[in-house]
Parts: C-alpha cells; sequence; structure tokens
C-alpha cells in the first residue's frame, strides 16, 4: 500500500492536529458556540453574527451543514431564528455523525453569497467519547480540506487546505483504527495514491487492487462496481474488469450494474415506439424502488420524461393521465416545461386539450412540492430544494393563467392568481393585463391590480392607460398624472439603483441604412448613444418597441442622446423588407439600420459579433449605452414590463450625463 510516513508527515500531523484544536477558536469570530468536543445526539446551540462578512448587510440568512455520516456526505438544513443583530443556530449532531462543516448563504439579485469562515472554516470533529473521534473522522478530514477532493462542496476553503502529505497520514490512521470499514472508502485511498505516486501508480495500484479484491467476496454490489471502474477506467485492465463483470452478473442479476447496461441500450433507439417499448420491458425488469442507488436514479427521471414526451406526441393522453400520479415534483415540472407549455405557446394542441392534462399536472405539483426530488447529492440542501420547487410551481401557475385565459376561463384565471404569493402576481405587465381583463369581465374593480402593478413597475400601455382614466375620475389633473405615478413606484423600496460598467472600448459600427447605403456610427461624438440590436425573428425584441418608442419619444428633443435600432443575425431572404414592413404596420418611428453580412457568413452579424464577444453572449435584445467611445452599459433580453425598461435607460442616461 502507501509507504511508511516519513518524519515530515509526523511533523505534518503536528500541525494538523494544532489545526484540530485550533479552528473552533478562530471561527468564534462570527459564529459561537460551537462545541469543542461535539458527540453523536447532543444539541449545539449557537450564534451567528454576520458583522464582517459576506452577509453582513443580508436580510435573509439561511444555512446548512455538510456531514460526513455513516461514511457518507450528506447535507443537512439549519434551524436559524433572528435575534436582534444575530442569528441563532439549532442543530442536533446525528447519531452516526464525525465531521460537520457549516455554511451560511443569503440570496441577492446577483447570486448567493455565503459564508464559510474562509480560510479557516466553521468545522468540527465528532467524538464518540474525550479524545476518541467518531469512525470517518479522520477519512472527513483528509478528503475535505484537501483540493483534489473537495470540489463538491463548493470551494468551501480557498488556501487553508492540506497537501498530499497530510491527506495520506489521515487516511492510513483512518485505516488502523477503523480497518472494518476500510471496504467503505477504499476508492479514496486509491485516489490517493494515483496523487501520491503518480509515477508508480500503475504498479502499485495494481499489486493494492489485486490483494483488495481478493477479499470481496460476499461484499454488496456497490464495492464490486467500485473495483470494476477502477480497472476499466483507471488501470486500463480491461481483461480483469471484464472478469470481474461476469462475476457481477451472475451474483447480482437484478443489480445496479445489469440495470445500468439495460438502460444503456434504450436512448441511442432512434425509432420512438420501438424505444417506448423497451422502456416498458426496463421497468418490468428494474422497477423503480428503494433500492436503486441515488446515482442511477436519473435513469428513471429520464425514462420518466421520455415516455411522457412520446404519449404527447402521439396524442395518447390517455397513457399521460395514468402517468401524472405516478410522477415526482421534479418529473412534473419538466413535463409541463417541455411538453404542455410548449404545445399551449406553439399552438399544436387546442387549449383545451392542454386543460386535461396541465390541470392534474399542477395539482400534483402542489400536492408533491415538498417531496425533495430536487435534492441532488449534496448540491442543494433540503430547504434549498425545496424553495426551488415552489419558485418552479409558480412559474407553471403563471403558464395556467394564460392557458385560462386563452379559454376565456375568468374565474379559474383569478382561482390561479390567489395560488401566487402576492408578489409574484404583478411581476410581468403582460400577466397584469391578463389579471385585469378578468376583473373586468366579471365585473370586478380593478385600481388596486394597477396600482400594485404601478408599483413594482409593471404596467403596459393599456393598463398605464386605465390607470390614468381611474385617477382622472377621482377628479385628478391630467398633468399630475406623471408625478402620481411616479409615487407609486417608489412605494417599492426594492429597486436598485443603475451601476455602470467600468468604460469597455466600443467596436466600430458599420451598417446599411434603409436604402442600402453604407454609414459607420459616430460613436465618440460626446453624445449618449443606446444602441438596441434586435431581429425579426425574436419575439421579446419586438415585444420591447413600444417601450423603446416611448423613450425615443421622451429624448427626441435632447441633442445630447441618440438611439439607433439595428437588426442583426438574419439568415432568411427579405429580412431588411420584412423588418421595415413590420415597423411601418406598428406605426413605430425608429431610427433603424441593418448589420452587414460577414465575408463568407450568410448572416449579418459583422458589428454584434464583436460586442457578443465582449459580453460573452449572442443573446438579443442587446442593449448597448456608449459615451465617447466606451460601453458604461448593456442589458441582454426583455422583462416583459416597458415602464422598467424605459426607467433603466433613462436612469443609465442621466448617470451619464452627470459624470464630472
Amino acid at each position: 500500500m502507501l509507504k511508511k510516513i516519513s518524519n515530515i508527515k509526523l511533523l505534518v500531523l503536528a500541525f494538523c492536529a494544532f489545526t484540530l484544536q485550533v479552528t473552533s477558536q478562530e471561527t468564534k469570530l462570527r459564529l459561537t458556540g460551537m462545541a469543542d468536543t461535539p458527540i453523536p445526539g447532543s444539541a449545539l446551540n449557537m450564534t451567528y453574527d454576520a458583522k464582517g462578512g459576506p452577509l453582513e448587510n443580508i436580510k435573509d440568512i439561511n444555512g446548512y451543514v455538510y456531514v460526513f455520516n455513516d461514511y457518507k456526505w450528506e447535507i443537512e438544513d439549519l434551524k436559524m431564528k433572528k435575534n436582534g443583530a444575530f442569528w441563532n443556530v439549532e442543530y442536533t449532531v446525528p447519531k452516526n455523525c464525525a465531521f460537520m462543516a457549516f455554511k451560511f448563504y443569503g440570496n441577492t439579485d446577483n447570486g448567493i453569497l455565503t459564508d464559510t469562515g474562509q480560510d479557516t472554516g466553521y468545522i468540527l470533529v465528532v467524538f464518540k467519547e474525550p479524545k476518541v473521534k467518531m469512525p470517518g473522522a479522520d477519512l472527513a478530514w483528509a478528503t475535505f480540506r484537501n483540493k483534489d477532493f473537495n470540489g463538491q462542496f463548493g470551494d468551501y476553503f480557498k488556501d487553508f487546505t492540506i497537501n498530499g502529505d497530510a491527506t495520506e497520514y489521515w487516511l492510513k490512521k483512518e485505516v488502523s483504527d477503523h480497518g472494518n470499514r476500510f471496504p467503505e472508502f477504499f476508492d479514496t485511498y486509491f485516489k490517493v495514491l494515483k496523487v501520491q505516486k503518480p509515477e508508480k501508480f500503475q504498479e502499485l495500484g495494481s499489486r493494492f487492487l489485486g490483494d483488495f479484491t481478493k477479499k470481496i467476496t460476499g461484499m454488496p454490489e456497490e464495492v464490486y462496481l467500485k473495483v470494476h471502474n477502477i480497472y476499466l477506467n483507471e488501470l486500463k485492465d480491461k481483461t480483469k474488469a471484464d472478469s470481474l463483470e461476469n462475476v457481477i452478473q451472475k451474483q447480482f442479476p437484478k443489480g445496479a450494474f445489469l440495470r445500468f447496461k439495460a438502460y444503456q441500450k434504450i436512448m441511442p433507439i432512434a425509432d420512438a415506439a420501438e424505444r417506448n417499448k423497451v422502456i416498458t420491458q426496463f421497468l418490468a425488469d428494474f422497477p423503480y424502488t428503494v433500492d436503486v442507488p441515488d446515482s442511477q436514479k436519473y435513469f428513471y427521471d429520464n425514462i420518466v420524461k421520455t415516455q411522457f414526451g412520446y404519449y404527447f406526441e402521439t396524442t395518447d393522453y390517455k397513457s399521460i393521465l395514468a402517468m401524472i400520479p405516478t410522477m415526482n415534483f421534479a418529473n412534473l415540472n419538466d413535463a409541463y416545461h417541455q411538453n404542455i407549455s410548449k404545445g399551449l405557446y406553439l399552438k399544436v394542441v387546442d387549449p383545451a386539450v392542454i386543460e386535461t392534462m396541465a390541470v392534474p399536472v399542477i395539482k400534483q405539483m402542489q400536492q408533491k412540492v415538498n417531496d425533495l426530488s430536487y435534492m441532488q447529492g449534496i448540491y442543494w440542501s433540503p430547504n434549498q430544494a425545496t424553495e426551488n420547487a415552489k419558485t418552479q410551481l409558480n412559474n407553471e401557475l403563471v403558464i395556467q393563467i394564460r392557458m385560462y385565459d386563452m379559454l376565456k376561463k375568468y374565474k379559474e384565471v383569478l382561482e390561479t392568481f390567489e395560488l401566487l404569493p402576492f408578489q409574484k402576481r404583478y411581476e410581468k405587465a403582460s400577466i397584469n393585463d391578463i389579471h385585469v381583463r378578468a376583473l373586468e369581465t366579471l365585473n370586478k374593480p380593478i385600481i388596486e391590480v394597477l396600482k400594485n402593478a404601478a408599483r413594482v413597475n409593471a404596467l403596459s400601455e393599456d393598463s398605464t392607460n386605465k390607470l390614468k382614466e381611474a385617477y382622472l375620475k377621482e377628479g385628478k389633473k391630467e398633468t399630475d398624472f406623471p408625478a402620481y405615478l411616479e409615487k407609486l413606484k417608489k412605494e417599492n423600496n426594492s429597486q436598485e439603483k443603475i451601476v455602470l460598467m467600468n468604460p469597455v472600448p466600443a467596436p466600430a459600427i458599420k451598417v446599411e441604412t434603409a436604402d442600402g447605403k453604407p454609414k459607420q456610427l459616430v460613436l465618440d461624438s460626446g453624445k449618449i448613444i443606446i444602441i438596441d440590436f434586435w431581429a425579426t425573428w425574436c419575439g421579446p425584441c419586438k415585444k420591447a418597441f413600444p417601450a423603446m418608442q416611448q423613450l425615443v419619444n421622451n429624448f427626441k428633443e435632447d441633442k445630447q442622446v441618440e438611439v439607433y435600432f439595428i437588426s442583426t443575425q438574419e439568415t432568411k431572404e427579405g429580412y431588411k423588407k420584412e423588418a421595415l414592413a413590420y415597423l411601418k404596420e406598428k406605426e413605430l418611428k425608429l431610427d433603424t439600420y441593418f448589420d452587414l453580412v460577414k465575408k463568407g457568413g450568410g448572416t449579418n452579424n459583422e458589428s454584434f459579433a464583436k460586442y457578443a464577444a465582449i459580453f460573452k453572449s449572442s443573446g438579443i435584445p442587446r442593449k448597448v449605452v456608449i459615451k465617447n467611445g466606451q460601453i458604461r452599459f448593456t442589458s441582454e433580453g426583455f422583462s416583459g414590463n416597458p415602464g422598467q425598461l424605459v426607467d433603466e435607460l433613462t436612469e443609465v442616461i442621466n448617470a451619464l450625463k452627470n459624470e464630472k
């Protein structure tokens, strides 16, 4: 096995032992109350103080803990309660736990921020009794702290890690103290061997695995599979891998290996009907049970998606209805998104037929929102998986509202709105329009919906006019309406200030005018230049045009501001004619140009490609704001809320005007 430890490694041992003792002292800066020698079953009552850390200004903070429990990594949530400026943190140590690493996080508009006490960590080793660590403690310490083995923990540490020698030492200590558990982590031992002895890996690895294989008779299939994988993929010894494969098939005729082999035959089948027959046989031979290892659960997720899609395409809706009650939340959400929603928007299936499937799917999703089917190893904690499920359910409820609107079932529209969290009801202008339409049809008041939509700046032009009508009916002056609207917007305190980019040189933009003449836009005149890259095939581009027309109207007398619309990424014949016809049909007075076709290419994206390279995205609509030849702001996509777009670009323009 691994060679005898040198004096240097003994020094490493002393250092690591020291770090085990001082870790809790160092991390008391923000997490206090960590027991020096926690034992299984003990309750930890800790206090988290975000001050001075990355979560200092986060309002809602949550936490979870990576747990090495019975030689397997798990993830559990922490019970946290706000107590003034601090958070009370409760956690009960699992009965077979050997090691814990706490992590705190908060959601922001720019993603999730985390606090792991870098680079000391909020970590604890668990003791069976004073001075006697739990089985697995040394193994967890060896791998959690080593960059070659801790990738699954989301960069918990930066620099405060241990090297291969220290890992080797703690791993050997685990073997020495708990050799009877060695079959559960021999593959980790093998990985360390590969890292530590790359020049002798083939020789030592073959000897090590040969000795170990002689002792695996009667062990679980998981051990056989790990040995097989090492022979096949690490040592490249196909002969021994094939020999072991024959043993596995005989000893585990309905096990994971043959399940994998059977699954491999499914997806390559091109004929959908034939593939569905093979799937049916697979489910008969390998039904989904608690014995299916976590690593193979995705087989069944993919099979459900494939079957649902097949029945949807072949209009076998009876089979779909039979499947729905057996599906977990994640499967239901995928099926809704990939089939029901798609069929609705592409209008390939009658909305009334869609409804027969959509209603039971949503009902099942509501019942199974807490089933943790979004748990993926230790990537998400249970709370995070559940929050993701709730978000997905809300997204599908919005689609359900659109479906009921198509069907003119306005009672159901309003009932579905009631299922959404308050803020979610008013996120998009188009959904607010449906809300208003349903209320009007049922002779219900609309003013509160209009006000709530205004508060989050999610009013369409039509709804803005309705709000103005209501305002004027109260005897108010039309000239005062803009101020009234701004006042409603300011009631939403969640709006953030625009942050300008650090200047980036703007690539030259060469275009053609509507009559085919070449033109190069002047980007360094001192004016503020707004570029809107769009295409005739881009729905969001065209939906944003009314807002952009409003922006153009607002600044038409401002000599410091110029707005250009550039048609790009077009490939079909006649796109110029189609673009101009669309603008004329919609009575849009926008200064429109056409990107040039690159040499050797059939797409008119010569200028846009340079900007796409800067932003590392070719998505449109793409707004770019330039001043003095420098890019200062950009945004991709359209939220669906015209007021937000106008306000955002107006704020950018004003910020650039006010720059010294």
